[in-house]
């Protein structure tokens, strides 16, 4: 009989403690996930950095041939009919790979699932290269993506902003669907800030639709 109500003592006092212990996860959890997101932002901003230094200037002919397809591992293909952009998406925001292409942070949503996807890319000094025309964008505007697994995925554009380097904000979900979010340097010479074009996911047809 001690027993059973030591139990029932102990279980009162877990009832009582469960709120303030699962609020106590939570907050770890949200303090995790932006730890991971200020590791992404970080760097982001330092690749954008690196590009900034570096003064070299290599033929367009031979940066264009070492754009990867989406048969050699890239996640997928963003397109922009507005502002003549087709890139190839590959994963993780390095300096190698925002050379040549459009890249995806790692600790953003996946592309084509519910939440924020972070996708970025250089403001190149040569018109139409990477995202240089990302600031001719407005709302209303369509972006297009498909997927290494022949997905395809309309964006419209709903926010457009400039924010500072440090801003997590941009990479938090919105809690709109499937967001698309892109960054890239502003202004295009000798950049401060950052230009952020938000999009959320068409649902008024079906996901797997011709695009053309």
């Amino acid at each position: 009989m001690k027993k059973y109500y030591s139990l029932l003592i102990l279980l009162g006092i877990f009832v009582i403690l469960f709120p303030s212990l699962q609020e106590k996860f939570y907050d770890w959890q949200q303090d995790r996930v932006m730890n991971n997101l200020q590791s992404d932002l970080s760097k982001l901003n330092y690749s954008f950095e690196q590009a900034m230094s570096d003064t070299r200037s290599p033929d367009p002919a031979i940066e264009e041939e070492r754009i990867p397809n989406v048969d050699s591992g890239a996640l997928g293909v963003i397109v922009i009919d507005k502002i003549d952009v087709q890139l190839p998406i590959l994963e993780d925001a390095t300096e190698a790979n925002m050379k040549v292409s459009a890249t995806h942070l790692v600790e953003t949503a996946p592309i084509g699932s519910e939440g924020n996807a972070a996708i970025a890319a250089h403001r190149a000094h040569k018109k139409g290269r990477l995202f240089n025309r990302l600031g001719e964008l407005e709302i209303g505007d369509q972006i297009d993506v498909t997927l290494a697994d022949q997905t395809q995925i309309r964006y419209n554009i709903d926010r457009i902003s400039v924010v500072e380097p440090t801003d997590l904000s941009v990479l938090e979900d919105p809690h709109l669907g499937q967001v698309l979010t892109l960054i890239t340097c502003d202004p295009l010479i000798n950049p401060t800030h950052r230009l952020i074009v938000r999009a959320v996911a068409d649902t008024t047809d079906a996901r797997d639709r011709d695009l053309s």
